[in-house]
């Protein structure tokens, strides 16, 4: 089964415009998560010469379950998603990160839209 992909915000259009070898990168790894797959394929021949590609857990009582996908290119990217779901995975918000040390204005969006989807499931509107 393959499960659908809901993207919060102006994160699809973020995504979108991304240089190419960093969308191949996003898009080659929610495919795999979409058929169940581990989304990370930095382990991959294929990749070395195009950058650098980690997925972790993010970790914080309000993160739970969040995920966050690092493209590390001509710069560094961030994907953060829910993928604990049968049914969808959520992207929950994309960025350049411009920052050193954790982007705290970046963390806040994924906290409230995290926040927001849980609620939104709870409510059976997801």
């Amino acid at each position: 089964m393959k499960r659908d992909v809901i993207y919060m915000g102006k994160t699809q259009a973020f995504i979108d415009n991304l240089p190419r070898e960093v969308l191949d990168m996003v898009k080659t790894n929610l495919q795999a998560l979409q058929c169940s797959k581990c989304s990370s394929f930095s382990e991959l021949p294929d990749w070395t010469n195009q950058g650098s590609l980690t997925d972790k857990p993010l970790q914080g009582k309000k993160l739970k379950g969040s995920h966050q996908l690092t493209i590390k290119h001509r710069d560094s990217y961030r994907v953060i998603y829910v993928a604990q779901h049968e049914e969808f995975i959520v992207v929950l918000h994309s960025f350049k990160k411009k920052v050193e040390g954790k982007a705290k204005k970046e963390i806040r969006t994924v906290e409230t839209r995290l926040t927001r989807l849980n609620a939104d499931i709870k409510a059976g509107n997801i």
